[in-house]
């Protein structure tokens, strides 16, 4: 773990990731009980309203809400340079974001609240990629990070822009280029773009901190985002010439499958041999990575009355398996983390609150992970079984109902657990 760039002097208070990831549970109950009313539905393509739904939710309201909460933290530690905002327009965001989203997967539904989802999602999330933005243009250090978060931060850009002319193209009729060829450039970006990106530039530092193992090679951080980059805007340029996204796709899905195979050797090199949920959950995290990838360039291949069911496993694959698997696994680092890093200085400015500090599995014990953990694996079960046989569609939310309840049941003790803590060590 290189050290260099790191700040631990301006951190925010420790409610603010909190009240971000303590949003994601709510959506995944939300999500959850969409996937049991819908069933099978979901296997008919992800153009079906209740599919594109559940792809909002879980995008904006798990995915997006838990990293812009992480980013919050993220920032000052490894680029030296806190997102400055206001308690009030911090709150007024955060309600922008989770009012946006619920009016937009609405809308699929056919409820009139496009309209509503449209502003208050230019407002709350065009406010944090300028914030952002403006932070990693002009404070951050720390080259490594920097610049594959500020890519991602660009990234979420294009995403939000795509998914604005989107809503546009229903509201007022106006579609600058193809419906179909858009919403492509929406959700490759949103994927590989702003939270692949991302998801890369922190395990770059996290992955050697927390386990122990060699560093990612330079030219391999420095070559994969511009893989992924190249990759992307391939797409772009195809959207606007309105080519086949079949070679861009195919590139992007090599990158993917390359970045997951040296995230896996990372972690066998690992120095630290001993059982470690989090470690199993980067594993299968990029398992899956690889099986959806490949099934991407195999797309081709696959018989085209089935193609669309393939669509829709691959996006559970990348989306539950990769993506909702690292940030379960990394919430069981970073939240003890975090609490510990905010209880450092009380005990440094006072010696005897030193016993006082907690244990990271005293915070979010090892029975609580691997809890966390086979609920995620059996997830992981369901979806397959699911797409084998589609009536057991329900079980995927059932599960993700359970596994979600857990999580924030693990956020909400280990955040109590501080209060009480500091409480104890502020009157020793």
């Amino acid at each position: 773990m290189r050290l260099t760039g790191l700040n631990f002097d301006e951190i925010p208070r420790l409610d603010v990731p909190l009240r971000f990831y303590l949003t994601a549970p709510f959506f995944a109950v939300v999500v959850s009980l969409l996937l049991i009313w819908q069933g099978d539905y979901i296997w008919l393509g992800r153009w079906m309203p209740a599919s594109l739904a559940i792809t909002h939710l879980v995008a904006i309201g798990m995915m997006a809400m838990i990293m812009i909460g992480s980013l919050f933290q993220i920032m000052p530690v490894l680029c030296g340079a806190p997102i400055k905002i206001p308690p009030l327009p911090l709150i007024l965001m955060q309600a922008g974001l989770i009012f946006g989203t619920l009016a937009l997967s609405a809308g699929f539904f056919g409820w009139p609240t496009f309209g509503g989802s449209f502003l208050l999602l230019a407002l709350s999330l065009g406010y944090f990629i300028v914030s952002l933005l403006r932070v990693l243009i002009f404070k951050a250090a720390g080259q490594q990070t920097r610049m594959p978060i500020m890519l991602a931060a660009i990234a979420l850009g294009f995403v939000l822009l795509a998914g604005l002319l989107l809503l546009a193209g229903y509201l007022w009729g106006y579609y600058p280029v193809p419906g179909k060829n858009l919403t492509h450039l929406h959700a490759g970006t949103g994927i590989f773009g702003w939270v692949l990106l991302l998801i890369m530039a922190v395990s770059f530092q996290v992955i050697p901190m927390f386990h122990v193992t060699p560093e990612f090679p330079r030219y391999w951080r420095i070559a994969l985002p511009v893989m992924l980059v190249i990759g992307l805007v391939s797409i772009v340029v195809a959207t606007l010439v309105q080519v086949s996204f079949y070679f861009s796709s195919a590139l992007i899905a090599g990158v993917g499958i390359l970045y997951s195979i040296i995230g896996l050797s990372r972690l066998r090199a690992r120095k630290r041999k001993l059982p470690d949920v989090v470690v199993s959950y980067w594993q299968w995290a990029y398992s899956c990575l690889i099986l959806g990838c490949l099934l991407m360039i195999a797309m081709p291949i696959i018989p085209l009355p089935q193609q669309g069911k393939a669509e829709v496993f691959i996006a559970l694959t990348i989306g539950m398996g990769f993506v909702l698997g690292v940030i379960q696994g990394m919430l069981l680092k970073i939240v003890p983390f975090l609490i510990s890093l905010h209880l450092q200085p009380i005990a440094m400015a006072n010696p005897n609150a030193m016993m006082l500090l907690p244990d990271h599995y005293s915070l979010i014990s090892r029975k609580q992970m691997k809890i966390q953990f086979w609920l995620y694996l059996l997830g992981m079960v369901s979806i397959v079984v699911s797409l084998c046989y589609p009536p057991a569609t329900a079980s995927i939310g059932l599960v993700m109902l359970l596994n979600w309840l857990w999580i924030g049941y693990n956020i909400l003790t280990a955040s109590s657990m501080f209060y009480n803590v500091r409480k104890q060590m502020l009157a020793s």
